[in-house]
Protein backbone atom coordinates (compact mmCIF):
# COMPACT_ATOMS: atom_id res chain seq x y z
CA UNK A 1 0.00 0.00 0.00
CA UNK A 2 3.24 2.39 0.74
CA UNK A 3 4.28 1.38 -2.88
CA UNK A 4 1.07 2.03 -4.36
CA UNK A 5 1.03 5.34 -2.53
CA UNK A 6 4.03 6.23 -4.03
CA UNK A 7 2.63 5.80 -7.87
CA UNK A 8 -0.18 7.29 -7.06
CA UNK A 9 1.45 10.74 -5.98
CA UNK A 10 4.02 10.13 -9.07
CA UNK A 11 6.94 9.37 -6.08
CA UNK A 12 9.27 6.64 -6.98
CA UNK A 13 9.88 5.28 -3.69
CA UNK A 14 12.79 2.66 -2.65
CA UNK A 15 11.36 -0.67 -2.73
CA UNK A 16 13.68 -1.12 0.36
CA UNK A 17 12.11 1.45 2.67
CA UNK A 18 8.49 0.54 1.77
CA UNK A 19 9.48 -2.87 3.30
CA UNK A 20 10.79 -1.28 7.05
CA UNK A 21 7.75 0.94 6.39
CA UNK A 22 5.36 -1.67 5.88
CA UNK A 23 7.79 -3.51 8.67
CA UNK A 24 6.66 -0.43 10.70
CA UNK A 25 3.12 -1.36 10.31
CA UNK A 26 3.27 -4.81 10.66
CA UNK A 27 4.89 -4.88 14.09
CA UNK A 28 2.18 -2.58 15.55
CA UNK A 29 -0.31 -4.64 14.24
CA UNK A 30 1.43 -7.64 15.77
CA UNK A 31 1.26 -5.41 19.26
CA UNK A 32 -2.40 -4.97 18.60
CA UNK A 33 -2.94 -9.08 18.33
CA UNK A 34 -0.71 -9.44 21.45
CA UNK A 35 -3.23 -6.92 23.68
CA UNK A 36 -6.40 -8.72 22.38
CA UNK A 37 -5.30 -12.39 22.89
CA UNK A 38 -3.83 -10.99 26.49
CA UNK A 39 -7.66 -9.90 26.68
CA UNK A 40 -6.42 -6.05 27.29
CA UNK A 41 -3.89 -7.00 30.18
CA UNK A 42 -0.67 -6.12 27.95
CA UNK A 43 0.05 -2.92 26.32
CA UNK A 44 -3.09 -0.92 27.20
CA UNK A 45 -1.38 2.17 25.31
CA UNK A 46 -1.39 0.72 22.17
CA UNK A 47 -5.61 1.45 21.19
CA UNK A 48 -4.99 4.93 21.75
CA UNK A 49 -6.44 6.92 18.77
CA UNK A 50 -3.88 9.16 18.47
CA UNK A 51 -1.19 6.93 18.11
CA UNK A 52 -2.85 4.50 15.73
CA UNK A 53 -4.42 7.44 13.50
CA UNK A 54 -1.13 9.64 13.81
CA UNK A 55 1.65 8.69 14.93
CA UNK A 56 1.76 5.43 12.85
CA UNK A 57 1.24 6.86 9.60
CA UNK A 58 3.59 9.61 9.87
CA UNK A 59 6.25 7.17 10.98
CA UNK A 60 5.67 4.98 8.01
CA UNK A 61 4.94 8.13 5.27
CA UNK A 62 8.02 9.58 7.07
CA UNK A 63 10.80 6.43 6.72
CA UNK A 64 9.71 5.97 3.33
CA UNK A 65 9.22 9.15 1.33
CA UNK A 66 11.49 11.72 3.76
CA UNK A 67 12.18 13.86 2.58
CA UNK A 68 9.56 15.93 1.07
CA UNK A 69 7.56 19.34 1.52
CA UNK A 70 5.09 19.60 4.08
CA UNK A 71 2.54 20.10 1.38
CA UNK A 72 3.91 16.55 -0.51
CA UNK A 73 3.47 14.67 3.33
CA UNK A 74 -0.17 16.02 3.74
CA UNK A 75 -1.49 15.03 -0.23
CA UNK A 76 0.95 11.21 1.14
CA UNK A 77 -0.77 11.16 3.77
CA UNK A 78 -4.43 11.91 2.25
CA UNK A 79 -3.73 8.96 -0.44
CA UNK A 80 -2.88 6.72 2.38
CA UNK A 81 -6.09 7.27 4.33
CA UNK A 82 -8.05 6.81 1.70
CA UNK A 83 -6.64 3.65 0.07
CA UNK A 84 -6.92 2.39 4.04
CA UNK A 85 -10.54 3.55 4.50
CA UNK A 86 -11.21 2.39 1.20
CA UNK A 87 -9.79 -1.22 1.83
CA UNK A 88 -11.12 -1.31 5.40
CA UNK A 89 -14.75 -1.00 3.67
CA UNK A 90 -14.34 -3.20 1.06
CA UNK A 91 -13.08 -6.40 3.92
CA UNK A 92 -15.88 -5.33 6.15
CA UNK A 93 -18.62 -5.72 3.45
CA UNK A 94 -16.93 -8.67 2.58
CA UNK A 95 -17.29 -9.99 5.61
CA UNK A 96 -20.74 -8.95 6.31
CA UNK A 97 -22.02 -10.40 2.78
CA UNK A 98 -20.35 -13.84 3.82
CA UNK A 99 -21.66 -13.75 7.19
CA UNK A 100 -25.43 -13.51 6.34
CA UNK A 101 -25.70 -15.35 2.55
CA UNK A 102 -22.30 -17.67 2.55
CA UNK A 103 -20.84 -18.49 5.36
CA UNK A 104 -17.67 -19.64 3.63
CA UNK A 105 -14.01 -19.81 5.74
CA UNK A 106 -12.21 -17.36 4.36
CA UNK A 107 -8.06 -18.19 5.45
CA UNK A 108 -5.39 -16.02 6.46
CA UNK A 109 -3.63 -16.59 3.14
CA UNK A 110 -7.62 -16.01 0.94
CA UNK A 111 -7.58 -12.69 3.09
CA UNK A 112 -3.94 -11.82 2.23
CA UNK A 113 -4.48 -12.10 -1.61
CA UNK A 114 -7.50 -10.77 -1.69
CA UNK A 115 -6.01 -7.57 0.26
CA UNK A 116 -3.40 -7.59 -2.02
CA UNK A 117 -5.50 -7.53 -5.27
CA UNK A 118 -8.30 -4.94 -4.04
CA UNK A 119 -5.03 -2.35 -3.41
CA UNK A 120 -4.34 -3.04 -7.17
CA UNK A 121 -7.73 -2.68 -7.92
CA UNK A 122 -8.05 0.24 -6.68
CA UNK A 123 -5.19 1.79 -7.94
CA UNK A 124 -6.34 0.75 -11.92
CA UNK A 125 -9.92 2.25 -11.12
CA UNK A 126 -9.01 5.57 -9.04
CA UNK A 127 -5.46 6.13 -11.00
CA UNK A 128 -4.75 3.56 -13.42
CA UNK A 129 -1.20 2.32 -12.36
CA UNK A 130 -1.32 -0.97 -13.16
CA UNK A 131 -2.25 0.04 -16.38
CA UNK A 132 0.70 2.55 -16.70
CA UNK A 133 3.16 0.03 -15.46
CA UNK A 134 2.06 -2.68 -18.16
CA UNK A 135 1.63 0.05 -20.81
CA UNK A 136 5.33 1.12 -20.00
CA UNK A 137 6.44 -2.58 -20.51
CA UNK A 138 4.60 -2.98 -23.79
CA UNK A 139 4.84 0.21 -25.16
CA UNK A 140 8.05 1.72 -24.75
CA UNK A 141 11.11 0.83 -26.97
CA UNK A 142 14.75 1.54 -26.68
CA UNK A 143 16.13 3.15 -30.09
CA UNK A 144 19.23 4.19 -31.60
CA UNK A 145 19.44 6.61 -34.17
CA UNK A 146 22.89 6.62 -36.14
CA UNK A 147 24.16 8.85 -38.72
CA UNK A 148 27.24 9.52 -39.56
CA UNK A 149 29.47 8.88 -37.01
CA UNK A 150 26.90 9.92 -34.34
CA UNK A 151 24.35 7.80 -32.12
CA UNK A 152 21.35 9.04 -30.03
CA UNK A 153 19.78 6.43 -28.28
CA UNK A 154 16.50 7.47 -26.23
CA UNK A 155 13.33 5.91 -25.56
CA UNK A 156 10.29 5.84 -27.89
CA UNK A 157 6.47 5.37 -27.87
CA UNK A 158 4.35 3.06 -29.92
CA UNK A 159 2.30 5.58 -31.32
CA UNK A 160 -0.91 3.06 -33.49
CA UNK A 161 -1.96 6.39 -34.42
CA UNK A 162 0.71 7.75 -36.38
CA UNK A 163 0.68 7.37 -39.93
CA UNK A 164 3.24 10.14 -40.97
CA UNK A 165 5.30 9.32 -44.33
CA UNK A 166 7.73 11.33 -46.16
CA UNK A 167 5.76 12.65 -48.98
CA UNK A 168 8.79 11.69 -51.36
CA UNK A 169 9.58 8.32 -50.67
CA UNK A 170 6.35 7.54 -48.71
CA UNK A 171 8.82 5.94 -46.23
CA UNK A 172 7.78 6.13 -42.14
CA UNK A 173 8.15 8.97 -39.72
CA UNK A 174 9.77 8.79 -36.28
CA UNK A 175 8.76 11.68 -34.29
CA UNK A 176 11.81 12.72 -31.94
CA UNK A 177 12.29 16.00 -29.44
CA UNK A 178 15.07 18.34 -31.10
CA UNK A 179 16.54 18.91 -27.75
CA UNK A 180 17.64 15.26 -27.73
CA UNK A 181 19.74 15.60 -30.86
CA UNK A 182 20.43 19.43 -30.46
CA UNK A 183 24.18 19.13 -29.85
CA UNK A 184 25.10 17.11 -33.08
CA UNK A 185 23.40 18.62 -35.59
CA UNK A 186 23.88 21.89 -37.70
CA UNK A 187 22.96 24.90 -36.33
CA UNK A 188 20.82 25.96 -39.49
CA UNK A 189 18.93 22.89 -39.10
CA UNK A 190 17.76 23.84 -35.80
CA UNK A 191 16.69 27.27 -37.01
CA UNK A 192 15.01 25.68 -39.86
CA UNK A 193 13.16 23.07 -37.49
CA UNK A 194 11.63 25.92 -35.12
CA UNK A 195 10.83 28.09 -38.17
CA UNK A 196 9.07 25.51 -40.18
CA UNK A 197 6.97 24.08 -37.08
CA UNK A 198 4.93 27.44 -37.20
CA UNK A 199 4.71 27.24 -41.28
CA UNK A 200 7.08 29.66 -41.45
CA UNK A 201 9.25 28.82 -44.69
CA UNK A 202 12.25 30.50 -44.43
CA UNK A 203 15.73 30.00 -45.71
CA UNK A 204 14.63 26.52 -47.17
CA UNK A 205 17.54 27.29 -49.81
CA UNK A 206 19.92 27.77 -47.10
CA UNK A 207 20.24 23.14 -46.58
CA UNK A 208 23.43 22.96 -44.67
CA UNK A 209 26.21 21.49 -46.66
CA UNK A 210 26.43 17.80 -46.73
CA UNK A 211 22.80 17.71 -45.77
CA UNK A 212 21.23 17.88 -49.16
CA UNK A 213 20.23 14.25 -49.46
CA UNK A 214 19.48 13.70 -45.70
CA UNK A 215 17.10 17.02 -45.21
CA UNK A 216 13.28 16.45 -45.08
CA UNK A 217 10.57 18.76 -44.91
CA UNK A 218 7.62 17.05 -43.81
CA UNK A 219 4.04 18.92 -43.90
CA UNK A 220 1.47 17.72 -40.57
CA UNK A 221 -1.41 17.92 -38.77
CA UNK A 222 -2.31 17.40 -35.24
CA UNK A 223 -4.78 17.76 -32.45
CA UNK A 224 -4.69 21.66 -31.35
CA UNK A 225 -2.49 22.56 -34.18
CA UNK A 226 -4.38 23.68 -37.68
CA UNK A 227 -0.84 22.23 -39.62
CA UNK A 228 2.82 22.96 -40.16
CA UNK A 229 5.81 22.11 -41.25
CA UNK A 230 8.70 19.96 -39.39
CA UNK A 231 12.39 19.40 -40.54
CA UNK A 232 13.53 15.71 -40.60
CA UNK A 233 16.13 13.95 -41.80
CA UNK A 234 17.23 10.16 -42.98
CA UNK A 235 19.44 8.74 -40.75
CA UNK A 236 21.84 5.84 -41.48
CA UNK A 237 19.83 3.63 -39.59
CA UNK A 238 17.19 3.08 -36.87
CA UNK A 239 17.89 0.93 -34.57
CA UNK A 240 14.81 -0.40 -32.45
CA UNK A 241 15.36 -2.93 -29.73
CA UNK A 242 12.51 -5.68 -29.38
CA UNK A 243 13.01 -7.15 -26.43
CA UNK A 244 15.02 -10.24 -27.65
CA UNK A 245 15.39 -9.25 -30.96
CA UNK A 246 16.81 -6.23 -32.74
CA UNK A 247 15.16 -4.55 -35.98
CA UNK A 248 17.32 -2.07 -37.95
CA UNK A 249 15.65 -0.12 -40.53
CA UNK A 250 17.45 2.45 -43.03
CA UNK A 251 14.18 3.59 -45.00
CA UNK A 252 12.71 5.66 -42.30
CA UNK A 253 13.31 9.54 -41.67
CA UNK A 254 13.29 11.42 -38.35
CA UNK A 255 11.44 14.06 -37.74
CA UNK A 256 12.33 16.58 -35.28
CA UNK A 257 9.48 18.01 -33.00
CA UNK A 258 10.99 21.26 -30.89
CA UNK A 259 8.32 20.39 -27.77
CA UNK A 260 8.62 17.39 -25.31
CA UNK A 261 6.81 14.49 -26.09
CA UNK A 262 6.37 13.25 -22.87
CA UNK A 263 5.40 15.43 -20.19
CA UNK A 264 7.44 13.88 -17.51
CA UNK A 265 10.30 12.70 -19.60
CA UNK A 266 9.21 8.82 -20.01
CA UNK A 267 9.86 8.91 -23.53
CA UNK A 268 11.80 10.97 -26.22
CA UNK A 269 10.07 9.97 -29.08
CA UNK A 270 6.83 8.42 -31.04
CA UNK A 271 7.48 5.56 -33.31
CA UNK A 272 4.81 4.00 -35.79
CA UNK A 273 4.41 0.16 -36.02
CA UNK A 274 5.60 0.38 -39.20
CA UNK A 275 9.30 -0.03 -37.54
CA UNK A 276 8.36 -2.88 -35.01
CA UNK A 277 9.03 -5.16 -37.92
CA UNK A 278 12.24 -7.78 -37.56
CA UNK A 279 14.75 -7.82 -39.49
CA UNK A 280 14.22 -4.21 -41.03
CA UNK A 281 13.68 -2.97 -44.25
Amino acid sequence: MLWMVGQIASYQPRIRRCIVGGLVGGLFQFGVLMHQASSGLLYPWILSPFLYMVILPGMMLGIVFYPVTLRKMTRLAGYFYLLSFLLAGIHWGIDSLNQRFFRAEIGLGWRFWLHVMFIFVLGELGWGVVHQKVWEQVCLFPVTVCWDEHEVRLTALLDTGNTLTDPLTRHPVVVVELEQFRPWLPPELIRFSQSFFDGEIRGYQDVPEGWEKRFRLLPFHAVGHSGGMMVGFRPDALVVNLRNQTAIHRNVVVALHRSRLSPDGTYQGLIPPAVLTEGGY
